[in-house]
């Protein structure tokens, strides 16, 4: 699709985006993709929001460094590859954003919405991007007011659709894509130990950690040779057993390689607004053991495309683990089924879905 150049879209974003964040990587993969079709593309990051609660001590603190990050630039995402011509801008507060008449504003969080319903622009410029239902910071009845706010929704799961449909109001559904040029089976599902597990690490008790840690327990008990592989962005675990690996932040070669070695993913989170590490894992092959929130079940089907336990259960998903390192023709049947599936969340199909609500293609 060619675009004029004085098509402008804004990206409002509510923090900075120096760390790998899954719905900050969906928002750069489609920014990358309008920018490279000929749009004048924005990243705005924001510093501060109406909910930062701080004392008079911490707001100087806090305001030093921003101005730190303003200066060096570490605001940006250099974890990920963005388009050199996309303008990115960390400011302040988004109440206090200059923002372009003419363009088309996608706020991509529960606060940005709040401010972009306030800007005095064409109802038809105003988009909200939900990938998740983010109660996390705001009361539910705040999250779901943000529904009604005048401007388009499109969400990424089918169940954050129900829930918007379910408040009266309606939203276009665009799934999560995945760019299978960067995640990619490599080596053979059948060629795989089975005692290999991989999982993501995090600090958000959301992501359940302690299920997973526990349910790693219980299987190693019955299996000595049980090895996991651990991988995310903060610094590795304090008493990390011998029986761990852990990478931060690996790169492409090192993420393709350290999935391929395994042969099951472990996702343990109560709560995704999609679940991207389940996706890539699929892509590398992995076979899935994971729990049922939402998110997961977007593409984890029990018994066909993974192996699901109850949000919280460790003694299930440990029995699920079992079952997949015991049983071969299992573990290498849910394995190749979530391959297969897993190709048609393709990122380039996403991108025109979105073109296409933007623009009317």
């Amino acid at each position: 699709m060619d675009y004029k150049a004085s098509q402008k879209i804004v990206f409002l974003l509510p923090n900075c985006a120096s760390k790998p964040v899954g719905g900050v990587k969906m928002v750069l993969e489609y920014a990358n993709r309008f920018a490279k079709d000929g749009c004048e593309v924005s990243l705005i990051y924001a510093a501060y929001s109406k909910w930062c609660k701080f004392g008079l001590l911490h707001t100087v603190f806090y305001l030093y460094q921003f101005c730190k990050a303003k200066f060096t630039k570490n605001y940006l995402p250099k974890w990920f590859d963005v388009d050199p011509s996309i303008k990115q801008n960390l400011i302040w507060s988004l109440d206090r954003y200059d923002y372009p008449k003419d363009a088309k504003i996608v706020a991509t969080a529960v606060d940005t919405a709040y401010y972009l319903n306030q800007y005095n622009i064409d109802v038809d410029n105003k988009y909200y991007f939900i990938q998740g239902y983010e109660n996390w910071f705001v009361d539910d009845d705040f999250v779901k007011e943000t529904f009604h706010y005048p401007m388009r929704k499109i969400v990424i799961s089918k169940w954050l659709r129900k829930i918007i449909i379910d408040s009266g109001e309606d939203a276009d559904l665009v799934p999560n894509g995945f760019d299978t040029d960067f995640f990619q089976l490599q080596t053979p599902i059948k060629d795989r130990s089975p005692f290999e597990l991989i999982a993501l690490y995090h600090t958000d008790k959301r992501k359940g950690l302690d299920v997973a840690f526990k349910a790693f327990e219980i299987v190693k008990e019955k299996f000595p040779q049980l090895h996991v592989t651990l991988f995310g962005t903060p610094s590795q675990p304090e008493q990390l057993p011998n029986w761990y690996s852990y990478y931060q932040r690996p790169d492409k070669e090192t993420f393709n390689r350290i999935y391929n070695h395994a042969s099951i993913f472990v996702g343990s989170s109560y709560t995704e607004g999609w679940g991207l590490t389940v996706g890539e894992a699929m892509l590398c092959g992995c076979a899935v053991a994971c729990t049922d929130n939402n998110g997961y079940l977007e593409m984890a089907k029990d018994g066909e495309t993974a192996l699901v336990s109850p949000v919280g259960d460790a003694n299930v998903l440990a029995d699920n683990i079992t079952k997949l390192i015991k049983d071969d023709q299992l573990r290498i049947g849910r394995a190749q089924q979530g391959n297969r599936m897993i190709h048609k969340f393709d990122i380039e199909l996403s991108y025109k879905h979105i073109q296409n609500i933007l623009y009317g293609q």
